[in-house]
């Protein structure tokens, strides 16, 4: 029996930077500038070397230029979660923009943990990214030491810091969740839970507890056990208060919810026990997600601007990169509260 031999992958010539200066009738050092620094090369010359990288399919070595230029043209952003489509018009927004600046957007995922979210920047920023755009103001020792050693721009998402680690664009989600709550207060409802995302070290759920808390103690409501409800990030998370409310364990006119995702998956839980909401229960949410207005009834929520959260962030970035920005290190964008059937 003949013993069969492993067959080998052919052999790929890789296209170099001479096969693309030969096509494009150009220096080898002509494309190492165009590469390196596009504005120094006439728009002519530019125009034929990109045509001859498309066609050889010649791949620049970034990490070689970061050496050079001590940066790339990468701008790292991380997110708590790729799944709520919250940060959807947010993330939009800063691809599309750096991308017209000829930046690219590399994202990360911290599911909620700024443990996580050191890992990541441990891995990202060695890369030397020309900014880092983080969610939260919160980060461990060792983040901020990271952020601080890496010489990039630094723009903090989501939050008004008192002292922010660089630029900050955001809301106050303290008031926020105080204003919705008093506003649920104010539509005829008193007996008001709070179900929150059950991550101690994340700013945003305890600046939004801390917003209802306080909007209670103003409004004379007491806080019973068991009206503050942690849970973790999903719809099916929104099962827990309905399960309270059918055994009797819980019982309220209204829950605010610390997102949509929270407040969707409580509506259907509803829904699907017989409970008529608002009848039995008003829900709100936060974030404003587009499947907010969607649901039947629609859902009651706080808006977050998050384009405009995109935008202003992106413009900062690029002016901070370019050496002109000169206005304020923190940027707030502001919120609505959003009245719809379920409330």
């Amino acid at each position: 029996m003949t013993e069969t031999k492993p067959s080998q992958p052919p052999k790929r010539r890789i296209a170099r930077m001479s096969d693309v200066a030969r096509l494009a009738g150009v220096t080898t050092m002509t494309v190492s500038r165009a590469l390196r620094t596009p504005e120094v090369v006439s728009e002519e010359t530019r125009r034929k070397i990109d045509e001859a990288i498309q066609r050889t399919g010649f791949v620049p070595n970034y990490a070689a230029r970061s050496l050079v230029s001590k940066r790339t043209d990468v701008i790292v952003a991380l997110f708590p979660t790729m799944m709520n489509s919250v940060f959807s018009g947010t993330i939009e927004e800063l691809s599309r923009r750096f991308q017209a600046k000829g930046y690219h957007l590399l994202l990360g995922e911290t599911r909620f943990d700024i443990e996580v979210e050191e890992s990541l920047l441990s891995s990202f920023v060695g890369w030397r990214p020309a900014a880092i755009i983080v969610t939260g103001s919160e980060h461990t020792v060792r983040s901020r030491q990271l952020l601080e050693n890496s010489e990039a721009t630094i723009v903090e998402l989501w939050n008004l810091p008192k002292k922010p680690f660089d630029l900050a664009v955001g809301f106050s989600n303290r008031d926020a969740a105080y204003d919705m709550t008093k506003s649920l207060h104010d539509w005829g409802y008193r007996r008001i839970a709070f179900m929150n995302l059950h991550y101690p070290r994340n700013d945003r759920s305890v600046d939004r507890r801390a917003g209802y808390r306080d909007a209670m103690a103003d409004l004379g409501l007491p806080i019973e056990p068991g009206m503050e409800i942690d849970v973790p990030f999903g719809m099916k998370s929104g099962q827990v208060a309905i399960e309270r409310i059918l055994d009797g364990t819980l019982k309220i006119d209204a829950l605010l919810c610390s997102s949509d995702t929270l407040a969707v998956g409580t509506l259907m839980s509803a829904l699907r026990a017989g409970l008529s909401v608002p009848g039995d229960l008003a829900i709100a949410g936060f974030g404003d997600v587009e499947l907010a207005s969607i649901v039947s009834p629609a859902l009651t929520t706080v808006r977050v601007p998050r384009t405009e959260i995109g935008f202003e962030t992106a413009k900062m970035t690029m002016d901070r990169l370019d050496g002109r920005y000169d206005g304020p290190p923190v940027v707030d964008c502001g919120y609505s509260i959003i009245r719809r059937e379920s409330a």
